[in-house]
């Protein structure tokens, strides 16, 4: 049984390994008591073990990702984990998962509300043809729809590629932001990584060992909610497979996902939605050179 005082203390150790100029102080205590699933008696032990903050009493301020990275690891009852234990339903029964698609409604606002003119648009040339229609509703709203097929191979990722899964089980996830995650240097130095950096170093290793493995993002279709994502695809028999041994090793870690039905070597089914294959993520909806922030709900149909 693990020791919940050792866990917290390896959860504040991992926090303190991340640069403080990463942080922002932005969240407060009412944040850490109501968002992110903490109570006072854990709040005080986090201070006592180095929890960064500023301020004091009511006032503390603390930053968004610590606490994000601390509810993680301690499956506390955060939104975030109780939006993340509804992606198992993507992942139940998988043998019934011969072939998916999925109905995408997309809604956005206008990021500049009381600018001159009209507001004006533009879809990502990636998903403009696929577009089922958009239209402008009260207060500024816009919607589309659009149905994509997910990527459907039902394969376990073997040889010669068993050093990527077990380089995966080397890394631990933990949110960061996007400056840190270009940085090599801090997934070498600490073991910390977020799906893309942990992909981006798990391709580069690939390429220094001859596999044909390349990196491919787009979203990860987690009914009803979809989340931006980054994982490897590789190369076997001449088919590009989707390959994600960190996000299922993490999916594991959490109690997301059973590792013996989904273990990291097996390739993702019927869960990602892929745009590019790079790590870069989609710009999906641009006003006046702008991106556009865009609310994703997935129904899926099997």
């Amino acid at each position: 049984m693990t020791d919940p005082g050792q866990a917290q203390r390896d959860a504040i150790g991992r926090v303190l390994m991340v640069p403080e100029w990463c942080r922002t102080y932005s969240a407060s205590r009412d944040d850490a008591l109501n968002v992110y699933g903490m109570d006072d008696g854990l709040i005080e032990a986090f201070l006592d073990l180095g929890l960064p903050r500023q301020g004091r009493g009511r006032r503390l301020a603390f930053d968004p990702l610590d606490l994000e990275n601390i509810g993680l690891d301690l499956r506390l009852p955060s939104a975030s984990r109780t939006a993340m234990l509804l992606w198992a339903r993507s992942f139940k029964d998988p043998d019934r998962l011969a072939k998916a698609t999925c109905g995408i409604q997309l809604s956005w606002s206008c990021p500049d509300p009381g600018h001159e003119g009209d507001c004006v648009f533009s879809v990502s040339p990636r998903i403009r043809d696929q577009v089922a229609a958009a239209a402008g509703l009260e207060a500024a709203t816009w919607r589309a729809s659009i149905e994509v097929e997910l990527s459907n191979s039902d394969r376990v990722i073997g040889h010669p590629f068993p050093l990527l899964v077990q380089e995966a089980e080397n890394l631990r996830f933990h949110r960061i932001i996007p400056e840190l995650a270009e940085d090599p240097g801090f997934l070498h130095e600490t073991g910390l990584a977020d799906c893309r950096s942990a992909n981006t170093h798990l391709a580069g290793l690939a390429i220094q060992h001859g596999l044909a493995a390349r990196q491919a993002s787009g979203y990860f279709v987690g009914s009803p909610f979809l989340v931006a994502h980054v994982w490897l695809e590789v190369d076997v028999n001449g088919h590009w497979v989707a390959a994600d041994p960190f996000f299922l090793k993490t999916l594991g870690e959490w109690g997301v996902v059973d590792p013996d039905g989904w273990p990291p070597s097996r390739s993702p089914r019927n869960v990602l939605w892929r745009l590019r294959n790079d790590h870069i993520r989609e710009r999906l909806i641009v006003h006046d050179a702008q991106e556009v922030p865009v609310k994703l709900m997935a129904r899926m149909s099997f």
